[in-house]
């Protein structure tokens, strides 16, 4: 994927990025290994589940190969910074194109220096911005991708749901559509968590995931409001002839409402948008990964299993655009 890319320094990126990628890759050690030499009980449960929850992806008919096979020892909680921006006077993603993803709105570092310094470019161009700190990342099968030991360092949970959702990635994904992708992935790891604990006879495992699912759900129903308040608003700004500034100032009031509105219903989420500094480029960051949340997991709901309604989607991509569109049944015509 990385080689594809031609011209310029975007070339430059992605050779950098798969030379990360590379180190990270040597540096991982079997999950396996690890086990046979870990003491600590909850690494151990860690890394115990980290083997099994594999063995019940690639049951459950997802594409699993030897990622999250191996672990890479990280130091810091993140080892992958995420730069994301948008236009500040309309709700709109900056994003970048590459082959075989087309376009996204983020670029990744494993450093957080070169990120910092992107991310100031772009400010400087006049967009929001924001720098997320992604705990897992998919390279969508073109590597052997490790699981960074930050997410062992969070117990057994966070181990289920962030390999689901890495390989739900890896088994389906739509290009240029990375709103759906990750809302799609996310709904998949909560269903398939919750079936996990479910099959082990876990009932507080299996209540768990079915509790963060529908929070997820109603997080969604609140953020899918507010994006279409939000872009009613700037279409009307913009009829209206209003500066940039003065957009920027109505957004503002908006999203103190919408704030309100997220902390009824998630106030982890609502707490972390406040200490991000709610702005155009934060709010579809959270947005990305709760998108039209109710339909898709209804559409999930609907299908005999998790792997089936990838496989559908799949056949769905060649012949319908939004896929947004389609799991609400009412796919757009192919030209």
């Amino acid at each position: 994927m990385l080689v594809l890319v031609t011209g310029g320094c975007r070339s430059f990126y992605l050779t950098r990025l798969a030379m990360e990628e590379a180190h990270f890759l040597h540096e991982a050690k079997p999950a396996t290994d690890l086990l046979a030499t870990t003491q600590d009980p909850a690494r151990r449960r860690a890394l115990e589940t980290l083997i099994d929850v594999r063995r019940f992806a690639a049951d459950e008919g997802l594409h699993v190969g030897d990622s999250y096979r191996t672990v890479s020892e990280t130091s810091a909680s993140s080892t992958f910074h995420v730069v994301t921006a948008a236009y500040a006077d309309r709700l709109e993603p900056f994003t970048w194109w590459y082959p075989i993803v087309g376009s996204i709105p983020y670029r990744g570092y494993f450093d957080m220096e070169p990120a910092e310094k992107f991310a100031a470019s772009l400010r400087e161009q006049g967009l929001d911005t924001l720098i997320v700190e992604a705990s897992a990342y998919s390279t969508l099968g073109w590597f052997d991708d490790p699981l960074p030991s930050s997410v062992l360092d969070r117990g057994e949970y966070s181990v289920v749901v962030t390999v689901l959702h890495e390989l739900t990635h890896q088994t389906f994904f739509a290009p240029g559509q990375v709103a759906f992708n990750e809302s799609l992935a996310s709904a998949c790891s909560w269903r398939l968590a919750e079936r996990y604990y479910t099959l082990r006879g876990n009932a507080a495992g299996a209540a768990r995931a079915k509790s963060w699912r529908e929070a997820w759900i109603a997080r969604s129903d609140v953020l899918d409001a507010a994006a279409d308040k939000l872009a009613a608003y700037f279409d009307d700004a913009r009829a209206r002839g209003e500066s940039r500034a003065q957009m920027i100032e109505g957004r503002r009031k908006i999203y103190e409402v919408v704030l309100a509105d997220i902390d009824r219903v998630d106030h982890t989420t609502a707490e972390q948008l406040e200490q991000d500094g709610l702005d155009n480029a934060s709010f579809l960051a959270a947005h990305r990964y709760a998108n039209g949340g109710r339909g898709i997991d209804a559409y999930l709901a609907a299908q005999p299993s998790v792997a089936l309604a990838l496989a559908h989607l799949g056949e769905a991509l060649a012949h319908h655009g939004d896929l947004h569109k389609f799991v609400l049944g009412a796919p757009e015509p192919v030209p």
